[in-house]
């Protein structure tokens, strides 16, 4: 079997565990924002920039691959092969070798294998990107509602033109014939 699609198997299955951990993250994410817990929102968004960083990288190491299993299938080629495309190029490569050749390969390292095992994680990959985009979709949308939210709160304080009834540090009701935004958070 190839070097090249051995190692494309690896980043796939990288891949996958980290937009599966990705999914999970803003799962969470929205729960948290649900809830309003501002601490647990403010890790998973930690977490979150570091598996969008690390799928990120894996990406460049994946085109890295595919381009050198490009070159190494389809020489002539000038775009990178597809998933498909390099299963379909494996098991090619298998039936002309012979049986002979077959025989020699454990089970695991076969040809055959690794074309089913390429499209398989290129079919979950698929899967759980999408999911992931449906997820960010939704994120996407309930933080712009509550910034809308929040910007309406304050939009209104700052209307108001009189004083909210804050009591100051002193234990003094304010004087200010305007609102602040710190005395109306406190």
């Amino acid at each position: 079997m190839s070097e090249a699609v051995e190692k494309l198997i690896q980043i796939l299955e990288d891949d996958l565990q980290w937009h599966q951990s990705l999914a999970v993250v803003l799962e969470n994410k929205l729960d948290a924002m649900r809830h309003y817990d501002m601490s647990r929102l403010e890790a998973l968004t930690a977490n979150e920039q570091q598996l969008t960083e690390a799928i990120c990288a894996n990406e460049k190491k994946r085109r890295q691959v595919v381009r050198q299993a490009t070159v190494e299938f389809f020489p002539q080629n000038n775009k990178p092969a597809t998933a498909r495309e390099l299963a379909k190029a494996l098991q090619e490569r298998q039936s002309s070798q012979g049986t002979a050749n077959k025989r020699q390969l454990p089970k695991e390292n076969s040809a055959e294998t690794a074309a089913n095992r390429l499209l398989a994680l290129s079919d979950m990959l698929r899967e759980v990107t999408e999911k992931v985009k449906r997820l960010n979709n939704v994120v996407s949308i309930a933080s712009h509602k509550i910034l809308g939210h929040f910007d309406n709160v304050f939009r209104i304080i700052a209307q108001s033109g009189r004083d909210i009834g804050l009591y100051g540090r002193s234990g003094k009701k304010s004087l200010l014939e305007q609102n602040c935004l710190v005395d109306a958070l406190a």
